[in-house]
């Protein structure tokens, strides 16, 4: 480091007390820190696609001929350099400390003292905590003539830019939070003006760049990036494990030459995967997946291979064509293609992600090995940390080889941890809400982006989504488009119009305009369907042989009627799926099943149950009906929506209520689903489908959960035969389309009145999407006001609560009275005395469930969580010094299953669920 003046030198940064001796950071070492970290993750940690937006995004670079790519990174190391610049003034020097004692804030006062900032000891800064550090270096920037595109970086490394320019031009009345006193002609104030100009000189001279007018101008999605790396920087440059602290007495850090190599060294972090070569169709799918490309499988390699700027790409086809397989060989080539080093996979479920992460686990570890390369993984969700498979992987980053000597090739990074960094690993899977809250006004939004940039995405599912996600579906693509990020949607089928609107919002990030796209035509009776973007070029690949059809013959079935049918169906012997809209409908007719067919013969399985036995149930369907399960003679399995949604099962026949066609078709994927011997009366798939009205007067839980609109129009267009899969795209497109409706008198009206409400519920929800939503990308924006009005969720649940507009619930631990104390409804043994064992405790953490909305409006959210809150303090207070338990709310049920929810009766088993006792409306799942 070159020699400054003494004042500069006797900064501080950060101070500690351990065992009554004292230590400090001195502001230069800390910047150098976090300046030299800055640049070795641009250089060693960043994509290589990375490196390339921020290379390409550069402009006006001053006395600089040309971006290289040096300059990039020589930028990345001078935004380390300069971000706590605002810690180089009076308001952060007279700062307090947490947890020391006054002495230590005194001598670091008096060595201030030394250096010439004399009265520094005894100045009363009555307003300091209106000048935070962050804040103060975007002020002292603005007086360095620096533009606020580099300010307002700095003025966000701690998780918030500015709200309004006006924040920062109203530190002028703060002026000796700066300088000390507001005397211009003072000469302590000469002193800090000196300090401060020259720690921002020394940044700039040590990057290379001569003067400010050097440094380039950044675009707003640029200034993203830089953002999010100077956060990650200064977390790492601020962990005293990697970069430690010095005695008091001391001015310069050990062995300050190697202080970089050994604090990198032990954070750990991965080093990109970066990909050069790919496989072979063939051998790619053997090697990934053991088995050879089916016909879709080997159309998507192909035009994959065929893209020269791979961008967005939407993949149609029916359940069990291996649409999974493809994705994921689309993103081992869309890697090399572009540069990018990860994966994200997003699917609607906690439980579908579970069941994903073992088959990512799978394809990393061979991707790995092809690559002789060690990866981490992360499965990211809000009960990620009690999966059985992550837990296994679990391992520190510190017990990783960094020569390469590692018996596996996938493995857990604990730095990647929490809801803030889980996203900057390279491969995650997860729920879809860690996609969507791209779009998310949020604390700390920068390191989701930074993370995000660097991989290739898969959304699955795509077609479950709402108005209200779409919002942020579609905001998230459109800054994937800026950041050149491939994106892969998922789905059985969508409607074109959805399709299209993917498309677009994508293309509109690479800064096309909507009047120069040009859309292929496409036939309604396309299917499979690839559709992607090559640069600015949108193309279809839909020339597939026509395969065999299997027809599914629909039948209306009459609510009355249902046990009789059931009974006839099973005559012979048979598994049949009963798939209804709301919970309390299954629970109600799972009850009159077992009690008409025995309750071994029953299974009923949705959303309110404890969160490790809807676990346990979904395995054991799994093992009994699913591919090469052990299928019983005879199984009636009751459920809503969960079923429809990527549980690989099978039925010999199906029930289902009436609900929009494409999630119709869904639950239908499940019917026949394998090749096996079915009992001789069900050896043709039926689907039976109750509910249906000729008045339109559909039940009232329906209507709640999917609105009348479109169960007209499915009831309308549901043909007696359906043959999957060349049917489905037509059925999408006549339920989704704009054709109306030929009818007559009051059945006229009512559809209309319908279409009304259906449009108004639209418009509603994409209106109250905008409340958090972020702006679209600006080129010529800067972070100013980026995050203004910003979401102040907490934890990752009620983050995702508000990008999936989820009615308001409160999750709970639910425990049994056992003994004198409690246990969990699957072992009945009393385990209160125990919760200090981390076992137990982890254990217990995982017996969540949801109370529903419907309870929760009764008094409102605010009055349920303060009684929860009062009867917790009085029945479970231990469990506040629990690392699991800490924080969460838990109800304990009596010996019967049942508990007095503040005045609302609640039973609970593992045969029904929770319900309620006096139950006064359906609720959706």
């Amino acid at each position: 480091m070159r020699v400054l003046d003494k004042s500069v030198m006797s900064l501080w940064a950060k101070k500690e007390e351990k065992s009554g001796i004292f230590f400090w950071l001195p502001l230069m070492v800390h910047l150098k820190d976090t300046m030299d970290v800055s640049r070795w993750l641009f250089e060693h940690w960043l994509s290589d696609s990375q490196r390339e937006l921020c290379r390409k995004g550069l402009k006006g670079m001053g006395n600089r001929e040309a971006v290289t790519p040096d300059l990039a990174s020589d930028l990345a190391s001078f935004l380390g350099g300069i971000h706590d610049l605002g810690k180089a003034t009076p308001a952060f020097q007279t700062k307090k400390g947490f947890s020391n004692s006054k002495t230590l804030d005194d001598e670091l006062k008096e060595k201030l003292e030394r250096a010439g900032l004399s009265g520094i000891s005894t100045v009363n800064l009555r307003y300091a905590v209106c000048s935070p550090h962050s804040l103060a270096g975007e002020y002292l920037l603005k007086k360095f003539g620096i533009d606020d595109d580099i300010g307002s970086i700095i003025g966000g490394h701690h998780g918030k830019p500015v709200d309004s320019l006006r924040d920062i031009l109203n530190q002028s009345e703060y002026e000796a939070n700066y300088f000390q006193s507001n005397d211009l002609r003072s000469s302590v104030r000469a002193l800090w003006l000196a300090a401060q100009k020259e720690t921002f000189e020394w940044a700039l001279r040590e990057n290379g760049f001569s003067d400010k007018d050097d440094l380039p101008k950044i675009p707003e999605p640029v200034q993203v990036i830089y953002e999010g790396l100077i956060i990650m920087a200064d977390w790492i440059a601020s962990n005293s494990d990697y970069f430690p602290l010095i005695n008091i007495d001391r001015e310069i850090t050990e062995n300050p030459e190697n202080r970089l190599r050994i604090g990198i060294s032990k954070w750990a972090g991965d080093t990109p995967l970066q990909t050069d070569s790919y496989p072979g169709k063939d051998q790619l799918f053997i090697d990934r997946f053991g088995f050879a490309p089916r016909e879709f499988q080997k159309a998507v390699y192909e035009t994959t291979e065929s893209i020269r700027k791979p961008g967005i790409m939407i993949l149609e086809a029916p359940m069990g064509e291996g649409k999974t397989e493809a994705a994921l060989a689309v993103t081992e080539l869309m890697m090399t293609k572009t540069g990018c080093s990860g994966l994200f996979f997003g699917l609607p479920t906690q439980a579908t992600s579970n069941g994903m992460f073992s088959r990512i686990e799978e394809w990393l570890g061979s991707l790995a090995k092809y690559h002789d390369a060690f990866q981490s993984l992360r499965l990211s969700h809000g009960k990620a940390a009690l999966n059985e498979d992550m837990n296994r992987l679990r391992k520190h980053a510190d017990q990783v080889n960094t020569d390469g000597s590692h018996d596996e090739n996938v493995y857990i990074n604990e730095w990647f941890s929490g809801r803030k960094k889980a996203m900057l690993d390279d491969f995650v899977v997860g729920t879809v809400d860690g996609f969507l809250l791209l779009a998310l006004k949020q604390k700390h939004l920068a390191l989701r982006h930074l993370g995000f940039s660097k991989k290739v995405v898969i959304v699955d599912e795509v077609h479950a989504y709402d108005a209200y996600m779409q919002q942020y579906l579609e905001e998230a693509i459109r800054w994937m488009g800026v950041y050149g990020v491939p994106v892969i949607l998922v789905s059985a089928t969508l409607p074109p119009e959805k399709r299209e609107a993917f498309i677009e919002t994508y293309l509109r990030g690479t800064g096309m305009k909507k009047s120069d796209m040009r859309f292929p035509e496409v036939s309604a009776n396309s299917y499979p369907l690839i559709t992607y973007t090559d640069g600015q070029n949108v193309l279809v690949k839909d020339d597939f042989r026509g395969g065999e059809n299997k027809e599914i013959h629909i039948r209306k079935l009459d609510n009355d009627d249902l046990l009789e049918t059931v009974s006839n169906l099973l005559a012979e012997g048979g598994v049949v799926g009963i798939v209804v809209n709301t919970v309390k409908r299954a629970q109600e007719i799972g009850k009159k099943c077992k009690d008409r067919f025995g309750s071994n013969s029953v299974e009923i399985l949705h959303s309110s149950y404890i969160a490790a036995d809807r676990v346990r149930k979904e395995s054991d369907l799994i093992n009994e009906i699913g591919k090469n399960g052990k299928r019983p003679e005879m199984k009636i399995v009751i459920g809503t929506q969960v079923i429809e949604q990527s549980l690989d099962i099978d039925f010999d026949v199906m029930v289902s209520d009436l609900c929009p066609v494409d999630l119709l078709l869904q639950r239908a994927g499940r019917l026949h689903r394998h090749d096996i011997d079915r009992p001789e009366k069900l050896k043709e798939p039926v689907l039976y489908v109750m509910g249906t009205n000729q008045e339109f007067k559909f039940a009232r839980g329906s209507e709640m959960v999917y609105g009348k609109y479109f169960l007209i129009r499915t009831q309308h267009f549901l043909p007696d035969t359906i043959r999957v899969p060349s049917d489905i795209p037509v059925l999408i497109q006549e339920v989704y389309g704009d054709e109306d409706l030929k009818l007559d008198g009051s059945l006229k009206e009512k559809y209309e009145e319908a279409k009304r409400k259906q449009q108004i519920e639209i418009e509603k929800k994409k209106s109250k999407a905008q409340q958090f939503k972020i702006d679209h990308p600006n080129p010529n924006k800067t972070l100013i006001g980026w995050l203004r009005e910003m979401d102040i969720s907490e934890t990752e649940e009620t983050a995702a609560a508000q990008v999936r507009d989820i009615q308001e619930t409160i999750e709970v631990i639910a425990v049994k009275k056992t003994g004198n104390g409690y246990g969990t409804f699957k072992d009945n043994v009393d385990v209160s005395g125990r919760i200090s064992e981390t076992r137990i405790s982890k254990d217990l953490a995982g017996q969540t469930i949801r109370i529903p909305g419907h309870i929760i409006r009764k008094q409102g959210i605010s009055h349920e969580i303060k009684w929860l809150e009062d009867y917790n303090r009085k029945s479970l207070s231990e469990w506040q010094k629990e690392p699991w338990l800490k924080g969460e709310l838990g109800i304990i049920f009596d010996e019967d299953g049942t508990f007095d929810l503040n005045g609302t009766e609640l039973k609970y088993d593992n045969e029904y669920g929770l319900r309620e006792v006096k139950e006064v409306i359906d609720e959706k799942i």
